[in-house]
């Protein structure tokens, strides 16, 4: 016994799977092109006027006299069609019913022609017969002169029946002296037939000779539409699909279309040389293997006339990917992605061009997005203006100005079979196969435009503007807000689940004060706020104050969260271990808000003496659990001697901020590095040298490239995700360096790599 197949499942994988009569054509295309020929020529025949057409094919089995319908047929016919004289000879010589349905039937049709390879008749039984035939996926990486083969599920075929209900293939070889057919009805596949596939006999036979020895290649022709294929029709496919179908950044299709709409030919569109000239910003990169086996994401970006490098290696890369290992980052393989942005408030009339509205309906034409190439040819439908694959739209959306959505965008990304072989089409040719891989690519796509070129051209247009506040005091509070109502949620949820809780009142004591400390210490910010009278030294307070909160709440959120989760999966008689352990944490946190008081509104103002071998050590305290909970071991070093010692004068509150960035920084970065190594062992060490009056950060983790090292105190420049990190950390720590009258800088390592933060004290000490 084995599965028996319905007639009806054809129309599964062929009519119902494809989505659009763009991509229907578009596997025939590519047909084509695997049979090595050096174009296409599509033809869409129109003689019939369509609703004449369908009234008829939807008649009943007895339908009005045979010399009625002829009437009805012929006033229907298109004057000027090709061949219409013909059909309308055709019609008049029909004998009966079923003459005259063939006749109406094959009144339009879709020809898609090639002169490639062929096939021989016993090829069109074995292989296109074939239902997921292997044939083509045995010639993949056979091919030479960069030919690669596109088809390799064998399905490709049956998306002639999209287009109509009737095919006819008629095929050659230079070897065959007659032309090869093979003639199907669609219908017989159609859902009320309850046939089993295996019992539609379909024959290949041998037609008429060739009127020459050198004629070669196929003929797809289609007929018994299943809609009207008007002119504006086959005109929107052009411009939708087949401007498209082939890479439109190249100077050259790669395979030429010749498309035809009753013998006029149609242009399909190329896009124009002002679109890459006129664009705003622009950006270039590559997604490459180094000689030691790591992959590297790197290129150029560019705005006006600046221009600026970037790159992520794969410990970033991980960091903002949803890929669990670097396994999989490496499975993706190389690609190359370029685009272009339009800030279209900027648009203007040009001349050769047209007026403003006119720049912009032509442009509109190739935004949407980042377009997918595959060795040359577009893998469907990224790009399309009803796909958002890597989430643009949304995430401007939620920025203001609505910068860098897809209505900007012109781009590409170009990856191959051989490079790519993790990145493959559905069945359905509606994007790729969801996989490690694939979520990945993507999230390295979208993290490069949502974050990487987005911080770049927000820079460019700030360092063109007079300064501005780089962090609003309501996106702090509604940050904060947000955090705030996670805990009260959390608090009320551990009381419930777990009673022994209330039964502690310290824990729940605890747990309030931190959240009335860190309202607290949000009120002082909205009244730094109103008094915002100052300048600078508040600026830095209001900014810094809000991450260092946020920071800590989430800490605090972190600590409850995990106790639930602990909590409902232990059985009671362990409960008392877990609220013991949730208490420690939380006595730890405690020391992290006392941290704080010295940015509240008495104390952010008032420089006062510091003993910082203390000071540091407090801080390092205050970090203890977090270290032991990610595995670094941190050191503190006093120089010349452990015992020395410095006093600054300062205000403690910023130099707060200043030390808990530097520490936040290296944790994160850290734990990223265990993610590419579990063997590697995370080391901090804070080295205070009392003679030079420096305080020297220095960690073991990636550290920061020679072409960054400028940019991370610029203002929005991040490596992190969206979430983890706002790009204003290290701006704020410089400027409170400034503001004391002394200086935060990087330190080059003998390997070239930046991974010591030094602060000179200056005319603290």
């Amino acid at each position: 016994m084995s599965f028996k197949i319905a007639a009806r499942t054809i129309l599964h994988l062929g009519s119902e799977l494809i989505s659009s009569d763009g991509i229907a054509l578009y596997e025939l295309i590519k047909n084509s092109y695997d049979a090595g020929a050096k174009n296409v020529r599509i033809s869409v025949v129109n003689r019939l006027a369509r609703p004449v057409q369908r009234d008829f094919l939807q008649m009943s089995s007895d339908p009005r006299p045979l010399h009625e319908l002829k009437r009805l047929i012929i006033g229907g016919l298109i004057e000027g069609a090709p061949q219409v004289a013909d059909l309308k000879e055709d019609v008049a010589d029909a004998s009966n019913y079923i003459e005259l349905r063939v006749a109406v039937i094959a009144a339009n049709y879709i020809i898609v022609a090639d002169a490639g390879t062929g096939m021989t008749l016993e090829q069109l039984d074995s292989a296109f017969l074939t239902i997921g035939t292997r044939s083509k996926l045995r010639e993949k990486g056979s091919g030479s002169d960069g030919f690669v083969v596109l088809g390799e599920k064998g399905i490709g075929r049956l998306s002639a029946m999209r287009l109509g209900s009737h095919l006819v293939v008629t095929t050659a070889t230079l070897q065959d002296e007659n032309w090869n057919k093979l003639v199907i009805d669609w219908s017989r596949f159609d859902h009320a037939s309850d046939e089993l596939l295996g019992d539609i006999a379909l024959a290949p036979f041998q037609g008429e000779r060739k009127q020459s020895s050198s004629d070669h290649g196929t003929s797809i022709h289609v007929s018994g539409f299943h809609r009207e294929w008007s002119k504006a029709h086959v005109e929107e496919i052009a411009r939708r699909d087949f401007a498209k179908l082939n890479d439109p950044f190249a100077k050259e299709p790669r395979f030429p279309i010749i498309l035809k709409y009753n013998d006029e030919v149609l242009p399909i569109p190329r896009i124009e040389p002002w679109i890459f000239e006129h664009a705003h910003g622009k950006l270039s990169g590559e997604f490459r293997q180094l000689s030691n086996g790591k992959f590297y994401l790197s290129g150029r970006m560019g705005f006006g006339q600046r221009e600026e490098a970037f790159g992520y290696e794969e410990v970033e890369l991980l960091s903002f990917s949803d890929a669990p290992d670097p396994s999989v980052l490496r499975a993706i393989g190389p690609f190359e992605v370029e685009f272009y942005w339009y800030n279209r408030g900027l648009l203007k009339a040009m001349e050769g061009v047209g007026d403003l509205a006119t720049v912009r309906n032509r442009l509109a034409q190739w935004t949407g997005g980042l377009l997918l190439y595959r060795d040359g040819f577009r893998v469907l439908p990224y790009g399309n203006s009803d796909d958002d694959w890597l989430d643009l739209d949304r995430k401007a959306l939620a920025r203001s100005g609505f910068k860098v959505n897809r209505a900007q965008l012109v781009g590409r990304v170009l990856i191959t079979q051989t490079g790519n072989p993790q990145l493959k089409d559905q069945a359905n040719r509606e994007g790729l196969i969801d996989s490690e891989e694939k979520r990945a690519f993507q999230d390295v796509l979208a993290y490069l435009v949502q974050q990487t070129f987005w911080s770049f051209i927000s820079r460019m247009e700030k360092a063109a503007k007079p300064p501005s506040e780089p962090v609003r005091q309501e996106v702090v509070e509604q940050r904060l807000q947000t955090q705030e109502q996670r805990l009260e949620k959390n608090l009320n949820l551990l009381q419930n689940l777990v009673p022994e809780v209330r039964k502690q009142p310290e824990i729940i004591k605890e747990i309030k004060s931190g959240i009335s400390e860190i309202s607290s210490v949000m009120a002082d910010v909205r009244a730094l706020a109103d008094e915002y009278q100052e300048g600078r030294k508040q600026l830095l307070n209001l900014a810094g104050v809000g991450i260092t909160v946020e920071v800590l709440a989430h800490e605090l959120n972190r600590a409850t969260e995990t106790a639930l989760e602990t909590l409902q999966h232990m059985p009671s008689s362990a409960s008392d271990r877990a609220l013991s352990t949730l208490a420690a944490q939380l006595k730890t946190l405690q020391k992290r808000l006392k941290i704080l008081d010295p940015l509240s509104t008495a104390g952010r103002n008032r420089r006062e003496k510091i003993q910082l071998r203390g000071f540091l050590n407090e801080i390092m305290e205050s970090h203890r659990e977090q270290f032991a909970r990610e595995g670094i071991l941190c050191d503190l070093r006093v120089l010349p001697q452990s015992g020395s010692n410095i006093t600054v004068t300062a205000v403690r509150g910023m130099i707060v901020q200043v030390l808990e960035n530097l520490i936040s920084n290296s944790v994160y970065w850290l734990k990223q590095a265990k993610r590419i190594d579990p063997d590697f062992q995370p080391r901090l060490w804070i080295d205070l040298d009392t003679v030079e009056g420096t305080v020297r950060f220095t960690d073991n983790g990636p550290g920061i490239r020679d072409e960054d090292h400028r940019a991370v105190f610029d203002p929005f420049f991040t490596k992190k995700p969206a979430g983890q990190g706002k790009g204003l950390g290290l701006f704020i720590s410089r400027e409170i360096a400034k503001y004391h009258k002394a200086t935060l800088e990087l330190e080059r390592g003998d390997d070239g790599i930046y991974r010591s933060f030094v602060l000179d004290l200056g005319e603290m000490v």
